[in-house]
This record gives structure tokens, sequence and C-alpha cells, in this order.
């Protein structure tokens, strides 16, 4: 076979898996190593927990599910903000054989119910707080046989934590549970795909031990020399994916229970963060601040970032409020493959604007959006790649959906590379609303506003905004005889989903919807509107 000269071929010498392909194993075999380190700092609490206690309890956990007859093939649910037993959890259920879930404990009511139930969880583990919040919404889950919370009380007839840690073993007579690494599926996450309601990723052992290959040489570090401050939601793919490759190099991992400027910037004070992992927003608020003088941000060398992309003008702004940071890197990835691209090891540096160079094992081309045809250099099309780290698919969907006739993965993203094969990402192709670094799916407010018994129809798509990117906003049509406000029917939105999908661009009270030829709403022509009125 040639090369194609419009393709651009990430590095594949570097790619390196275990011959077991167990993702569960090869992370607590690598977390041995570590042995007394410490793993993870609640930053508010102080509480911690090292790699050695991490390996043991993920281990006495998979043994304890095992004892419930939880069995390859079932899944697993971890309905729980950010806490010392999450990462073991997830560990043990894998090494079972089980495949973990994700939860997305911040929505609500409907939708909470309907991303639950996309995986058809056996077991849910659940934080007393989440439990509390989606009590009804859990237990009206029909596949769900066992209710685990964590800590030493159990509520209702869920049994706690503890009663459930009833088996322990050495760690070094552990096995975990032979799986078949290319095809059994480790974890399930979310993501509302390129259009529509969420979606359920489903990631193989395989999938997962590649999204830990290497991209090149690292310079080597001692284990607990590094500290990283996570901002996001392990229920989130970002936030769990890069906190366990912090970990896997031996990072301590370091998290604030509650996502507010001041204690993040408590955090790096207090415990000399070097690495921070966050998003644009969060940035923003960070360069936006007026108490960050306040504090000692010396330690803080790097910024590791991914959504939507800085600009010129924020890198300077960055740099001007963190003077002693060295870069402020970009990842261009995905809950479906891991990093695609990213500027950390590019050739000549980063570069401004640019989401950096094709991620190892990773073939990327860029399309014409008419004829699917490839493009050369600084020529602006739909991003398109292959690579063995792609999901084995989404649940219930066909791959036609989501792959060209080349097996190339259509990412819905418009872009380009330059000369350097450096990447560039300029504008979406999805329907999806980009709100504060979230993917915001219009089709599922569409679908909470239709529950309102005044509603007869209902379009949303995002109104243009400099800080936020764009502000989920509804066009309503009202049925005969009923009169609501906007105001009310933002608050009866707001009860149903997470903040992250509230509609902050108000509701627009309209006679009628646009709509193709083929009967659908015109989401498009909605957004040209907002577009055009600001």
């Amino acid at each position: 076979m040639i090369k194609n000269p419009l393709y651009v071929y990430g590095d594949k010498e570097t790619l390196k898996v275990p011959a077991h392909l167990n993702y569960g194993r090869h992370i607590l075999d690598k977390f041995k190593t570590f042995k007394q380190a410490v793993a993870i700092i609640n930053a508010e609490s102080g509480e911690k927990i090292t790699y050695k206690e991490i390996v043991q309890k993920a281990v006495d956990i998979a043994l304890s599910l095992a004892r419930i007859g939880v069995r390859k093939g079932q899944v697993v649910n971890v309905c729980s903000e950010k806490r010392m037993e999450f990462i073991p959890t997830v560990l043990g259920a894998i090494c079972a054989g089980a495949t973990y879930a994700s939860s997305d404990v911040s929505c609500r009511n409907a939708s909470f119910l309907y991303r639950i139930n996309l995986s058809k969880p056996t077991v849910v583990f659940c934080s007393p707080t989440a439990y509390e919040d989606h009590r009804q919404s859990i237990k009206s889950v029909k596949s769900i046989e066992h209710i685990i919370i964590y800590g030493d009380k159990g509520i209702d007839n869920a049994m706690s934590f503890k009663e459930f840690l009833t088996v322990h073993a050495d760690i070094e007579e552990f096995l975990a549970a032979d799986v078949n690494g290319w095809e059994d599926v480790a974890i399930i996450l979310q993501s509302s795909g390129t259009t529509g309601l969420p979606k359920g990723i489903k990631l193989t052992h395989l999938n997962l031990l590649l999204f830990l290959s290497d991209t090149g040489e690292k310079k080597e570090q001692r284990c607990g020399e590094v500290k990283t401050l996570i901002t996001r939601e392990w229920y989130h793919s970002y936030g769990f994916g890069h906190t366990i490759y912090a970990m896997y190099e031996g990072t301590t991992v370091v998290y604030c229970p509650r996502s507010e400027v001041k204690c993040f910037l408590e955090a790096i004070q207090k415990y000399k963060i070097q690495v921070m992992q966050l998003t644009p927003a969060t940035v923003i608020d960070l360069v936006k601040s007026t108490i960050l003088s306040e504090y000692d941000v010396s330690s803080l060398a790097y910024m590791v970032s991914t959504s939507t992309y800085f600009n010129a003008e924020l890198v300077n702004a960055i740099r001007a409020r963190f003077p002693n940071l060295q870069a402020a890197h970009q990842y261009y990835g995905m809950s479906e493959a891991g990093c695609v691209c990213s500027d950390i090891l590019a050739p000549k540096g980063p570069k401004v604007g640019s989401v950096g160079c094709a991620g190892s094992g990773f073939t990327l081309k860029v399309v014409d959006l008419f004829t699917r045809k490839p493009l050369g250099p600084n020529q602006r099309g739909e991003i398109c790649f292959k690579s063995s780290s792609l999901m084995l698919g989404y649940v219930g969907d066909d791959p036609v959906d989501y792959l060209d006739d080349e097996g190339f993965f259509k990412t819905g993203d418009i872009g380009y590379y330059d000369e350097d094969r450096y990447f560039y990402i300029v504008d979406r192709m999805k329907e999806l609303i980009k709100f504060n670094s979230y993917q915001v799916a219009p089709a599922e407010l569409e679908a909470v506003l239709m529950q309102h018994p005044g509603v007869a129809n209902a379009g949303v798509a995002g109104a243009p905004d400099p800080e936020c990117g764009e502000l989920p906003t509804a066009f309503v049509v009202l049925r005969a005889g009923y009169e609501i406000t906007p105001d009310e029917l933002v608050r009866y939105v707001d009860e149903q989903v997470s903040h992250r999908m509230r509609l902050a661009g108000g509701v627009r009270i309209v006679d009628s919807l646009p709509m193709v030829p083929s009967g659908k709403l015109d989401r498009k022509l909605l957004k040209k509107i907002l577009t055009e009125s600001k």
C-alpha cells in the first residue's frame, strides 16, 4: 500500500500494549509500582489515598462484586461526585470483568433517567447525595439488582459500601478476570454524539490501553513529584481520562469538591500545584478573577485544556496573570477515540490557535463538505480520522451513521492543517451547542420542553456569545388557550436538566417553527435568526 499524500499520519512506532489486553489489570500493575506514594488528595478535607491503597480497594471491590454474582458482560454504574471510592470502584468493576458506565449526577429527572437506561446497569454505586437526588429514577430502572451507598450506612433497602466490601485478598494473589481485549467492552461513556440525544460510547480494553500509549519520549520523573489539579468531574470522559493518565505517570492528583475559582486558587497555593487540567471557560474565569492576586500561584507551570480553543488574546492574558506558566497545552480529543491531536510533542512546539499534530496511531484527513474528496494544506473541510483506539461503537447505532466509506470517523468538525501538519479547528458542522465548553444536545432540551402541557412545539439553537461560546435558546410554540411566560419555561427546564444544559439564552415565544421539506425542524435557520439578531 502507498501512503496517501493528502492524509496526515501520526507516529505508530511508540504504541505499546500488554499482551493480556486487560485494561484493569494493566492499570493495577502500574499502580503497584508507585507503592506508598500519594495518589489522590481531597483539597478541601485533606483526605489522602495512596496508590497501594487504591490497588487494595480495587481488588476487594472486584472480589466483592463477584461474590454478589457480577460477571463479564454486566454493567456497573457509578453515580457519584468525585470522592475517594470512585476510581477504585471503576477499576474494581473492570477487573471483575464487568463494564463500567458513567452517570452524570448533575442531570435531573427525565434527563438522568434516559442516560442511566442507556447502559442497563446491574449494580449502581451511589454517593449519599447522588442517591437522595436521584432516588426515584434509580429505583425505576428495571435492570438494577443491587444499589450500594458509599459510606457506613445504607439508605432504604440499599446496602452500605461497608456491608458490600466483605471480601479481602492479598493484591499479589489477585488475578483479574479474563477478557478478549479487542471486543469486550470495559467502559461505556456518555456523549451527545454528532446529533440528537446522548449516546453510549462503547470502549474496549484495547481502546483504553491505546489511550494510554505514549506519543513520544517523556522526561523521567520521580513518583509523586508532580501534583495535578483536576477541575472536571470524573463522570465526564475528559475528567476521568485525564485523571487516569496523570495517575498512570505517578502524579499526585488533587481535586476540589466544589468547582469554584477560589477553591482552585486555594488548592494551587496549598499543594504547590504544577499542572492544572481545565477547560477554556475555567481559564477565562481565572483570568478575570479579582482575587487571583491574593494567592501564590507561582508553582503552576502547565495548563492542559480541551474543548474550545485558546486564541492569541487569551494565551497572552493567561501569561500575564500566571507569570511562571511555561505552556498552556491544548488537546483535540473526543470520548470516542482519545487524544486525536496534541501540541505537547509537536515537532516545532505549540502554535497559537492550533491543536497540534496527529496523535500516535492516528491517520487524519480533511475532506470537502460536498464532494468528500481529501483536501491539501490550508483547505477547510470536515476532519475525519482512523485509529485503533476508535470505540467499538455507540450503543444501538449502526457504524454507517458515523463512518465514511473508507472507515474514517466523521467528526463533524470543520478545520484544516498547515504545511507543517499542524491542525486548526475553525467551526462545527454539528447541531450541538457549545456552552461553557459543554456539548448541549438541542433535541434533549426540546424533549424536556415538549413535556410541558402548554408547549405545542419547540426548537433549540445556540445564540453566539463571546464568553460562553453559544447560549442555548429556545423557540416555543404554545398550545391554544395557554398563557405561559418565557421565564416560567426557563424555570421549568432548569428543574429537569443540569446547570450546564440550562436555557441560558432564554425562551422566545413564536407562532411557528421553520421546517425543512422532509418535515424536520430547521435548526440551522433558527441559529441564523439568533446570529442575525445579535
